[in-house]
């Protein structure tokens, strides 16, 4: 056989492996926007260095991603959620390439800005104090949007917990006003940079992000934080209205799940383990989330 035949025959499978190999050189990952340091500074470098596979992250509100990843605006190989809704979003569209694993938990917490002139009060506030710090009228209170992000509705969740716990009629509509209170709302990724710059007084967000931006908080109780599993009948008691669909809370849960489509498979399902694994587990541990609860989806 002529060298020329040769080559000829071997072009198919020498392009067939560069295309495996640029395949598996890079994966996208979707993930809630708060992950946004753990992501880039923990888990994604580590997941390179363990598989030799590049990450490439999206943070953004999870919802919105969700409806982003439907509706085929993106596509990404991995979604990283918080909380069971946007997953099942995906889950019932088809497109999920396997269950939707619990990789991380967190809770709700009240991080405050160092320099905000309420920081001593918020500091020294014990018990139901912190309320009569937000109803004060020079607060700014920092939120994102609660029709895309599911911590903006975490947020409204809380007040309304905090309300029905320390028995404060009126203290959401007086503290958040309207759902969409633009002079309240920011973009995820922004909101903790704004809170560390001081351009607003406090925010109630996850503890995981907080701990991340090591920004002072104060811990909220269980029925309050929607952290514990055992309350969930309880957290369902809040509620809003959503472009024409009644929402409830569920417990603050991570998840992860490969997406059908995925340019590598094989490396969409790996990072999916990375994460459940005892590697990924660790990450997150230091990056201040708790381990993953409940049940696949």
């Amino acid at each position: 056989m002529s060298v020329s035949r040769r080559l000829l025959l071997a072009a198919p499978l020498a392009l067939a492996a560069a295309g495996r190999a640029f395949a598996a050189e890079a994966i996208t990952v979707a993930y809630a926007g708060s992950m946004g340091k753990l992501m880039d500074k923990g888990m994604n470098p580590s997941f390179t260095a363990a598989t030799g596979v590049g990450v490439h992250g999206i943070g953004q509100g999870a919802l919105a991603l969700a409806h982003l990843i439907t509706g085929g605006a993106m596509k990404p190989d991995v979604f990283v959620p918080v909380s069971a809704g946007p997953a099942k979003i995906v889950e019932k569209a088809g497109m999920a390439a396997g269950k939707a694993i619990p990789v991380a938990s967190t809770a709700m917490v009240l991080a405050y800005s160092p320099t905000s002139k309420f920081a001593a009060q918020l500091a020294a506030a014990k018990g139901a104090e912190w309320t009569k710090i937000f109803m004060d009228p020079d607060f700014r209170l920092g939120r994102t949007d609660p029709t895309v992000d599911p911590q903006g509705q975490y947020v409204l969740f809380a007040l309304q917990l905090a309300e029905r716990y320390y028995k404060l009629p009126g203290f959401v509509q007086k503290v958040a006003g309207p759902m969409l209170n633009t002079a309240q709302i920011f973009a995820e990724p922004s909101l903790l940079a704004r809170l560390q710059a001081g351009q607003v007084d406090a925010t109630l967000g996850y503890k995981s992000a907080v701990v991340s931006q090591k920004l002072p908080f104060i811990e909220l109780p269980d029925a309050v934080n929607l952290s514990n599993p055992a309350l969930k009948a309880s957290y369902e008691k809040a509620s809003l209205e959503v472009k024409g669909k009644t929402i409830h809370p569920s417990p603050l849960v991570f998840y992860a799940m490969a997406l059908k489509g995925a340019a590598d498979p094989k490396a969409a399902a790996d990072y999916v383990s990375f994460l459940a694994g005892p590697d990924g587990q660790s990450i997150f541990k230091r990056y201040g989330y708790g381990p993953g609860k409940g049940a696949n989806i």
